[in-house]
């Protein structure tokens, strides 16, 4: 393309940029704008008119990975590979990561810096970003822990945790709501929180002044009152992201996410240990504990209930748009690792497939049933976890309520709770539909969206009036 010279005059200058302009560029735009919806039909129809349109076929490529879909973005970065845009080289990268397939990954790199240092280019950061990942991953797949999982579940990204049946002694998952009133961040920026058996502390994580995501902890008086939150050791950032914290029965064992340089990609699941000695609380430093429970996309939220022998954790890696797929899965009392010749390796890592990770003639749904906790007197009147200040006490259960009035009203308000979680869940599929040119369900988004301004309404009187009545009585 022709440069423009200074001295053409300033109609002259507008006419050739409007003329220059690329017929790639809308759907690169839908692409960083994250309408990518948008942005498939636009490039779609852009390469179908034009296979050999290289960057075209460039932002396809990229628009499919971020979608979910790494399999059919290979064609695509192929041919913009092939037509010489140089940064396509890395997305294959990225892309090969994704499927963990390292040797093409590795291959993918070296030709990008190879055209890069060709063209006088500088080597970005995001080959550096990628080449560590690739060197994580190379040792991650040394050590796949053999697991076995019993089930996988597609729940609300929001409420990804309530699929977490745990038994009374591995404590409560609490929604973020749990600790709005310790801080002045709104919940958005604060994960779900943890609560003990023994109900002594409550760990969470909620942003910084650097806004990060940072681990807080405070111990739980006998009135329910908090007893001085404040940030655990820095240690555990590791300069980035850390949340969705779970203590072990052991009151020692500390699993969390990070997204930090030693992860995977996104956030990935870390283990510690603490102690307490003269000069306050410590922790060991942080271990990534690998695959099959973490890969390139994020991954959080490990429990483990040793009352029931079931194990949980949460991962995006199956690009289920606004939703998280829930693993449930036996853990070992030993960590077995798969054989690196095994010809599935990668398969058991990735989860592909997890059915290799069953043993034959073992009925997983019944093991399922047996093991998952029978629902307390609480849950089964509740149908969810919540956590909400009266007074300064910290109510959890429908069992803290002492008027009867209250604990009338607080049910009332979680059944609605429930009737809201599963209509805004509906409401993200038929946007989705809408954005993917599906215009039937128009008016279904109108009335969905209709009926939660009426339930967001109902559940704030039914708090108010909860909150209201309790304190009368204390």
């Amino acid at each position: 393309m022709v440069k423009s010279r200074i001295f053409l005059p300033a109609l002259a200058l507008l006419c050739a940029s409007a003329i220059s302009a690329a017929p790639h560029d809308r759907g690169k735009q839908l692409f960083l704008d994250g309408d990518y919806p948008a942005a498939l039909e636009e490039l779609s129809d852009l390469v179908r008119r034009s296979p050999r349109d290289g960057n075209a076929n460039y932002y396809l490529g990229l628009t499919l990975m971020a979608i979910g879909l790494p399999e059919q973005a290979g064609e695509p970065l192929q041919t913009a590979a092939r037509r010489n845009v140089v940064d396509a080289f890395g997305a294959l990268a990225e892309r090969a990561l994704t499927m963990y397939d390292v040797e093409t990954a590795s291959e993918n790199l070296d030709q990008w810096e190879t055209r890069l240092r060709r063209n006088r280019r500088e080597i970005p950061q995001r080959h550096r970003e990628l080449s560590s990942r690739l060197m994580q991953m190379k040792n991650m797949l040394d050590r796949v822990e053999r697991i076995e999982i019993i089930d996988s579940i597609a729940v609300p990204r929001r409420d990804f945790f309530e699929a977490y049946r745990l038994s009374e002694a591995a404590g409560r998952i609490l929604p973020p709501e749990a600790v709005e009133r310790i801080t002045a961040e709104h919940a958005d920026r604060i994960a779900p929180a943890y609560i003990p058996q023994n109900r002594s502390e409550i760990l969470w994580a909620q942003a910084d002044s650097t806004d990060h995501m940072r681990l807080w902890e405070a111990g739980i008086l006998d009135d329910g009152s908090l007893d001085h939150p404040m940030p655990m050791d820095s240690t555990l950032a590791e300069g980035a992201d850390s949340a969705f914290p779970f203590l072990m029965p052991d009151g020692v064992t500390l699993y969390f996410a990070n997204n930090g340089g030693n992860s995977l990609g996104g956030y990935d699941i870390f283990m510690t240990r603490r102690s307490d000695d003269a000069d306050g609380r410590s922790y060991m430093q942080p271990q990534n504990i690998g695959m099959p429970y973490n890969s390139p996309y994020d991954d959080y939220m490990l429990a483990i209930d040793e009352n029931s022998g079931l194990g949980w954790w949460a991962t995006d890696r199956n690009r289920i748009p606004d939703s998280l797929t829930v693993y449930v899965f036996v853990p070992a009392q030993m960590r077995v690792n798969v054989e690196v010749s095994d010809p599935n390796l990668a398969r058991l890592a990735r989860l592909s497939d997890i059915s290799l990770t069953r043993n034959e003639g073992v009925d997983y749904d019944a093991m399922l049933r047996q093991r998952l906790p029978k629902a307390s007197p609480a849950d089964t009147e509740a149908g969810s976890v919540f956590s909400i200040d009266i007074a300064g006490k910290v109510y959890t259960t429908l069992a803290d309520f002492s008027n009867p009035d209250a604990k009338s009203a607080m049910a009332e308000y979680l059944a609605a709770d429930a009737a809201l979680r599963r209509l805004t869940s509906s409401l993200d599929g038929l946007r989705w539909k809408y954005a993917a040119g599906d215009r039937s369900v128009g008016h279904d988004i109108i009335e969905g969206e209709a009926e939660q301004v009426r339930l967001r309404k109902r559940m704030q009187t039914l708090r108010n009036s909860a909150v209201r009545m309790e304190t009368k009585t204390r």
